[in-house]
């Protein structure tokens, strides 16, 4: 059973998606904005864009200003840029991954329209069928698709790719429902090009929808569950733009006295904060250890110290199953993309290596972003590459410590005399015959004052200079810091 459950209160949207129970799905947001997007302002996946390009570099990417903070790109084609890709030019652009890191968001310069069951390809002269729709669908999809493009007034802009998801239609509706998504996404298009026709500006030509109708567009559920009237009027219009009459899932208004939280009715709340944390503890004892990096994370499998096993490689075992079982979930909740490089627990046995495989792709199956586990290397790890196109939950919803600067550690008392102690210096030198004052917030005060007192005031004797502590004033990012006083008489 699939189940979906929004929880909108002022300032707090969430979402989350349960298979049989298991929270598999997560997705936050702060704000008023009232449009299930989770995502807030700036640019998305899937919208289209007018960029400008301002620099072409052959072979390797030509650069576009968009009106993001940072340039998006295009990479050529099996036969390079098309002839459009000129310095100076205005093109319609398709945002295929957001920005992420230092790197700005990558385009395409062929734009899709995405709906539940059709992808709209402006410009192709044929249809596509998905792969994975089975042969005994495939006929019957592949004729009323040709059949609705043929029989369609605004054919000539384009044909489309039939997604899997239209197996899912019983026979009888299949007509009504791509013609229905049909018109919708042809109506899309002519939008966007009217729009880009009459003004050529850099601006979003269509926004793409957030990730919560995004997984309502590309998922099935048996139920929808929401807090809120204002989700719910939402997600009621949500459904009717992706869904005939027949094939609506159950929508539910959750708690319409609003005295309890959603996610609190149904326990959400321990793995959600979980998904935060460096570690994830595994039932044996052994425990998942979490390390993200811009373009790969390390997960770090250790037995812990409460495993029962008859023999080091029964543990490792043990604790490797369960870290295969739990890797999946894990990674699809943290958002995690990229290359993930995971360091299991070391078995001997070649077929207890191969079992801890195949329970690893089993569970990344029903995920729906393209993924790939390699074999086990010679030194025992494995990697996963995932398809990212957006931030992980841990990028997206923290920000760097000011005292560690994103190292996950802080310096010790040594470290901070010592810098105090070259500030000193510096500032002797640039400032001769002043006083030093030394500014601390609460914590490092009690350092200036009590153990580290002795040091500075050495170094102050040693430079010759006067050295004052005062406790900081005001909200700062800075953990202490050093100002030049008064002129010593």
């Amino acid at each position: 059973m699939r189940q979906l459950f929004i929880e909108d209160i002022p300032g707090s949207l969430r979402a989350g998606v349960t298979e049989d129970g298991v929270l598999s799905e997560f997705y936050i947001s702060s704000g008023f904005s009232g449009d299930l997007s989770c995502s807030g302002a700036g640019l998305r996946r899937g919208s289209v864009y007018a960029g400008k390009i301002t620099r072409v570099i052959p072979g390797l990417a030509a650069f576009l200003d968009i009106g993001d903070i940072r340039a998006a790109y295009l990479e050529p084609g099996k036969n390079g840029f098309p002839p459009q890709v000129t310095p100076g030019n205005v093109i319609p652009a398709l945002a295929e991954r957001e920005r992420l890191g230092s790197k700005g968001a990558r385009l395409s310069s062929d734009p899709v329209i995405t709906g539940r069951y059709l992808v709209l390809r402006p410009g192709s002269r044929e249809n596509r069928i998905s792969p994975r729709i089975t042969r005994e669908h495939r006929n019957l999809i592949t004729e009323i698709a040709h059949r609705v493009v043929d029989n369609h007034v605004h054919k000539s802009l384009g044909h489309f790719t039939v997604r899997t998801m239209t197996q899912e239609i019983p026979e009888g509706l299949l007509e009504k429902t791509l013609r229905k998504e049909a018109d919708r996404l042809y109506g899309l298009w002519l939008d966007i090009r009217e729009s880009f026709r009459n003004d050529k500006k850099i601006r979003c030509l269509y926004e793409a929808p957030g990730p919560i109708e995004c997984l309502v567009r590309d998922s099935s559920f048996d139920t929808i569950i929401v807090s809120g009237a204002r989700a719910f009027s939402a997600m009621s219009d949500i459904i009717d733009r992706y869904f005939t009459e027949e094939l609506r899932p159950e929508l539910r208004l959750f708690g319409e006295d609003n005295r309890e939280l959603l996610f609190d009715h149904y326990g959400f709340e321990k793995e959600i904060r979980q998904i935060f944390q460096r570690q994830y503890r595994l039932p044996s004892g052994g425990e998942l250890v979490f390390d993200e990096a811009e373009a790969l994370t390390a997960v770090d499998v250790n037995s812990g110290s409460q495993v029962t096993g008859s023999s080091d490689e029964e543990k490792a075992f043990l604790v490797n199953r369960e870290a295969a079982l739990a890797l999946p979930v894990q990674i699809r909740l943290r958002g995690l993309g990229g290359i993930i490089a995971v360091d299991f627990l070391n078995m001997r046995s070649s077929s207890r290596r191969r079992e801890i495989l195949s329970l690893l792709r089993d569970g990344l199956k029903s995920d729906p972003l393209v993924s790939r586990v390699t074999e086990f290397s010679e030194l025992g790890l494995l990697e996963i590459s995932r398809m990212r196109v957006r931030k992980s939950q841990l990028a997206e919803h923290s920000q760097e410590c000011p005292r560690c600067r994103g190292r996950g550690s802080v310096p010790n008392t040594d470290m901070i005399l010592g810098d105090i102690a070259r500030e000193l210096f510096r500032r002797r030198a640039a400032h001769p015959g002043y006083q030093q004052v030394l500014l601390g917030d609460a914590e490092h005060m009690k350092l200036f004052r009590g153990s580290g007192q002795e040091f500075i005031s050495k170094v102050a004797a040693a430079l010759g200079i006067t050295v004052t502590a005062r406790e900081m004033t005001g909200e700062s990012r800075e953990h202490w810091g050093i100002i030049t006083g008064e002129k010593m008489v």
